[in-house]
């Protein structure tokens, strides 16, 4: 059971940064009263729903970055993905523009992620968690 736990820390870690995100934009579409309402025809309210998807996206990539939660740092760190956010490091990171880059690029990934969805990220835990009981059983 032990292979599934690094699985497990990504899953748990991006479950928590995505719940922050969705935190961050719904703070952001109640602030716009043309997004808090349901518009009348449907082409009115697809529109909206396109809005509040494009701020929802905005904010996790906004989270992302603002946390430097690098998802190729992320992948390479699965014993304890937490430990990789924020971007004050030790000496063994030498910030050149190249690295910079990549750890925006990371980032970038990240929140893309992020913006599917606490609820997808809750449900691939649950998956996996139902994967390791029957694995463990059988």
């Amino acid at each position: 059971m032990a292979a599934f736990e690094p699985l497990i820390n990504l899953l748990l870690l991006f479950s928590a940064l995505s719940v922050a995100s969705e935190r961050l934009a719904n703070a952001m579409k109640l602030s716009d009263t043309d997004l808090r309402e349901k518009k009348g025809s449907p082409q009115q309210e697809k529109a909206r729903e396109r809005r509040i998807a494009l701020r929802t996206l905005a904010a996790s990539v906004a989270l992302a970055v603002l946390m430097k939660a690098d998802f190729f740092e992320i992948l390479s760190h699965l014993e304890s993905p937490w430990d990789t956010l924020g971007w004050v490091r030790p000496a063994e990171h030498h910030w050149t523009v190249s690295r910079i880059v990549q750890a925006l690029d990371g980032t970038i990934v990240t929140g893309i992620s992020l913006a599917f969805g606490s609820k997808f990220w809750h449900d691939v835990l649950d998956l996996v968690y139902g994967v390791r009981s029957a694995v463990g059983r059988g």
